[in-house]
């Protein structure tokens, strides 16, 4: 479906045409996020029994790091776009931004949460219209409230196209999955890039720090 914005076949082929051109910094990076998430996991469902203290708050932990892992996914892919290849020297810049974009996934699961409890079309409506709230938070620096009234404004006029193509890059994935799993090596990297591109389609780049 195309639109003024963006189509998903330009954004899936962007997302391919980046997985070939950065191959060994995807595949390597895929292998460490899962290794860095999968083996603490399940050493919290070794070493402790369901639903007690420990377990909880080894879950908790483990949801923590993905959140920590993303923000990282974020930056990288976003330098990526803008500037052809991973900054690794920006990552420092994701410490001071640690809390906003904790507050900011919070705010949005309660968001779409309390929508979809309420009734199932507001919750998706309200999934897709503050969809960029961790990527504006990483991109601008944007604090929780202000990410989802910037996010609310992006994605105005966009959120149907924004659903399907989640259900393409859903898919992408699924049939990832079901090669072995090891498909997910590639279509994961492909559908992050995608999102990517889709995500400077709708907001324009930052405006570089004056100096």
């Amino acid at each position: 479906m195309a639109n003024d914005k963006f189509s998903i076949k330009d954004a899936l082929n962007y997302g391919w045409t980046s997985f070939k051109t950065h191959v060994p910094f995807f595949l390597g990076f895929i292998v460490i996020m899962a290794v860095i998430t999968i083996a603490p996991d399940r050493l919290t469902e070794i070493m402790f029994e369901p639903r007690t203290a420990p377990f909880v708050i080894g879950k908790l932990l483990v949801r923590l790091l993905g959140l920590l892992l993303g923000m990282v996914a974020t930056r990288l892919s976003l330098d990526i776009h803008d500037k052809g290849k991973p900054d690794y020297a920006r990552l420092s810049d994701l410490l001071p931004l640690i809390l906003y974009y904790l507050g900011g996934k919070i705010l949005y699961g309660l968001i779409v949460m309390v929508g979809l409890v309420l009734l199932i079309v507001p919750g998706c409506i309200w999934a897709y219209m503050f969809l960029y709230v961790g990527f504006l938070t990483i991109d601008k620096g944007l604090s929780p409230v202000a990410a989802l009234q910037e996010s609310r404004a992006m994605t105005h006029g966009y959120k149907l196209d924004l659903f399907l193509f989640s259900l393409a890059i859903a898919l992408l994935n699924i049939v990832g999955m079901i090669c072995l799993l090891v498909g997910l090596l590639v279509t994961i990297p492909v559908t992050l890039m995608a999102s990517v591109y889709v995500y400077r389609k709708l907001s324009p780049p930052a405006e570089p720090a004056a100096a």
